[in-house]
């Protein structure tokens, strides 16, 4: 469904740094403080992922289905997605 390169561009895209990692590559999202407001982790081979694995990711970003497509479809910009979280309280 989405290749690794898709992820990461989408976690580029939304302001995540790439931390490394052993048996995942992890994403975080910081405030210019540093605070740590979001993680995720990208499994390191380049096979497609599934459905179950896309809803982890959703779950990990704090976003639908729907606002996923929208981010990497490039519908939803970088500010529309902060706005969210500082909507939804994740960010403050």
């Amino acid at each position: 469904m989405y290749l690794k390169e898709h992820r990461n561009d989408v976690l580029k895209k939304l302001g995540f740094v790439h931390i490394g990692g052993k048996k995942h590559e992890k994403w975080v999202l910081k405030s210019k403080e540093g605070k740590v407001y979001l993680t995720t982790a990208v499994s390191r081979n380049n096979k497609d992922i599934g459905y179950g694995l896309r809803n982890i990711i959703c779950k990990q970003l704090h976003v639908t289905k729907k606002q996923y497509q929208e981010i990497a479809q490039c519908t939803m910009s970088k500010k529309n997605y902060y706005d969210h979280l500082f909507d939804t309280g994740i960010m403050n």
